[in-house]
């Protein structure tokens, strides 16, 4: 049987189309998962074999290209600075789909001058769980190489202790539940 990524060599892909409308919530009944559904990131069409492109020995993860390749709004910020990028076009791509979430539009990006750092345009309201979100997208748009896979611990971390707390699984299963009875029963 063919499968479509059988010529890949690695696990190490960069989607470099990561936005919100390339993500699709399924119905699982296989998984343990909230809701029993899974989140699944489709549309790999510009995807990069990062061990195809890595010298032997090195992280296929610090992998870094120059150039823009990204619609002008889709730009991470080195992209932006005309810098080389790597896994950060996935972060921003991943901050995109989260603000889109949360704001019910698109996300805009502006550098803080005293800072330096990318922060979405739009403030994020005190009952969203303001220190959450803002780990999230301050990781994720500033992220430095040496210390990214430590950050990203520590906001997953962060986000599943929140959702541990209170039964918030039940919540977010309910909502999900409801979500899904809006779906047509066949296909």
């Amino acid at each position: 049987m063919y499968h479509p990524f059988s010529h890949l060599s690695s696990i190490y892909l960069q989607h470099c189309d990561v936005k919100p409308d390339n993500w699709v919530l399924t119905s699982s009944s296989a998984n343990d998962a909230v809701g029993g559904c899974d989140l699944m990131l489709v549309d790999f069409g510009r995807a990069v074999d990062l061990e195809k492109v890595t010298r032997q020995g090195e992280d296929p993860l610090r992998t870094l290209f120059k150039g823009s390749i990204a619609a002008e709004d889709m730009e991470c910020g080195t992209m932006r600075e005309g810098l080389p990028w790597g896994v950060d076009l996935d972060y921003f791509g991943l901050c995109a789909s989260a603000f889109i979430l949360l704001f019910g539009t698109h996300m805009e990006v502006v550098k803080d001058k005293a800072s330096g750092s990318w922060r979405p345009h739009k403030t994020l309201r005190r009952y969203w769980q303001k220190d959450l979100w803002q780990s999230l997208f301050d990781s994720l748009l500033n992220f430095d190489l040496s210390s990214e896979r430590k950050c990203l611990r520590e906001v997953r971390a962060a986000f599943d202790g929140y959702i541990g707390e209170n039964d918030r699984s039940r919540e977010i299963e309910s909502h999900l539940n409801q979500l899904f009875s809006h779906l047509p029963k066949k296909r």
